[in-house]
């Protein structure tokens, strides 16, 4: 029985063939600021850091939508909303909050929570 060669493996010899004959052209010279840029941090998390974000976020979010629900039903200025307008605030990175009250604006949150 015959083994059977990877097609890989079958190209890799035909290239270091050609090498060791010189007839491969060689690599170009590396130009500078050609080296691509790291990885953005979102990227770089693990499995349970992305979890845990998310988890975070729920919870932000949440506390924002239960700010809404009283706000609608006891008005802005009800001092019952402001544990859950509190809460949200110190809890939650500002870019999120910026996010919801534009999408707030869109029409993709609704105030009828």
């Amino acid at each position: 029985m015959a083994a059977v060669m990877d097609p890989h493996d079958k190209m890799r010899s035909r290239d270091i063939s050609k090498v060791a004959k010189g007839q491969q052209a060689p690599r170009p010279a590396h130009e500078p600021g050609t080296v691509s840029a790291p990885p953005p941090p979102s990227s770089t998390k693990t499995p349970e850091e992305k979890a845990d974000e998310k988890d975070a976020e729920k919870k932000c979010y949440s506390s924002y939508l239960e700010y809404l629900k009283c706000t609608k039903q006891k008005g802005k200025g009800a001092s019952e909303c402001k544990k859950f307008a509190d809460n949200y605030i110190s809890n939650c990175p500002p870019e999120w909050i910026e996010k919801w009250e534009e999408e707030r604006k869109h029409g993709i949150i609704h105030d009828h929570v």
